[in-house]
């Protein structure tokens, strides 16, 4: 396994190309998420979910709670499907939210460690199934009877981008403007 070096940046290669580079190293590609199993449940919102993260900020705007959870999912980009496991980094961002209702300001305010403020705001951000995103982490590709066979004589192959306690898998959305395939 030839692990990456710190400071080294990711490969960006298409999940085709997953085969033809050295397992272990860390890559970035572009597909559609897709649920590997049962769904994660935004605290806010209460969404149904792969991944999502939270931000609540104080009056000054600094941040009182910064939380994601993320579930190990599919990705498929063209016909390839992969595994995506952690543990991971889920670096999302969307719009504050100033302005809510009695419900949401409850949710909000158990998840505060502190007694709350009386303004505040937050976002929350998810990755759905169909979302497309952006994935960085170390690749793998193993025969493994759960994989896919490309073609009837080809061992079954299983594709996988994994992340490290040192080296979390990050998921994101694909940057605005960003020609990603």
């Amino acid at each position: 396994m030839s692990l990456s070096v710190p400071g080294e940046r990711a490969l960006g290669v298409r999940a085709s190309r997953l085969s033809s580079i050295p397992n272990g190293t860390r890559v970035r590609l572009y597909a559609t998420a897709r649920p590997a199993g049962p769904l994660l449940r935004s605290p806010v919102m209460e969404q149904a979910c792969l991944a999502y993260r939270l931000v609540i900020e104080r009056p000054g705007w600094h941040k009182v709670l910064d939380r994601s959870d993320c579930a190990p999912f599919l990705a498929q980009d063209g016909e390839i499907v992969i595994s995506v496991r952690g543990p991971f980094d889920v670096v999302l961002s969307t719009e504050y939210q100033w302005e809510f209702g009695l419900d949401v300001k409850r949710r909000l305010d158990g998840l505060l460690p502190e007694a709350p403020w009386k303004d505040y705001r937050y976002f929350e951000a998810l990755v759905r199934p169909g979302d497309r995103v952006c994935i960085e982490g170390f690749a793998s590709v193993t025969v493994d009877p759960a994989g896919e066979r490309s073609a009837l004589r080809e061992p079954p192959l299983l594709y996988a981008v994994t992340g490290t306690l040192d080296w979390p898998a990050v998921v994101s959305f694909p940057e605005r403007g960003s020609v990603a395939p």
